[in-house]
């Protein structure tokens, strides 16, 4: 691995690391064989790289959670600038199912009338004629 491209993971770590301390004010990068953001209750494998390995990734991730955190990827592909916001971030889908079910099982219409739309404060993904839940859990802070 190149200088450069070393240099460009750990920078990498360093924008995901600022981006969750919006919510997670003690994210900071791990150093080490260890976890690659600490100070969050999950397991994030940030990668910055060329080749696109997504299921060796995940499985390091998964092996170094092992079972006690919710582990993911985080990959910055080339061309992406510094926007953290942007970057893919993957899982395994039976977690992220979990993950979504408390938002959506408490809406009281039926999954086939409801609609995906942007958000027009924040821009994230929300259901029409649904609050959505960034905005909402953005008031309320610390999730």
């Amino acid at each position: 691995m190149t200088r450069h491209r070393k240099d460009r993971g750990l920078r990498t770590e360093r924008v995901v690391a600022s981006y969750l301390q919006q919510w997670w004010p003690y994210a900071g990068i791990g150093r080490g064989a260890g976890k690659d953001i600490t100070g969050v209750p999950f397991d994030v494998e940030v990668k910055a790289r060329s080749a696109f390995q997504p299921l060796e990734w995940l499985r390091q991730a998964s092996k170094r959670a092992d079972g006690k955190e919710l582990p993911f990827v985080v990959c910055r592909m080339n061309g992406q600038g510094e926007d953290a916001s942007e970057y893919l971030a993957f899982m395994r889908f039976a977690d992220l199912v979990q993950l979504l079910l408390p938002i959506y099982s408490d809406i009281n219409k039926d999954s086939v009338e409801l609609e995906p739309e942007r958000c027009t404060q924040c821009g994230s993904w929300k259901l029409k004629e649904v609050p959505c839940r960034t905005c909402e859990k953005a008031t309320n802070a610390n999730i």
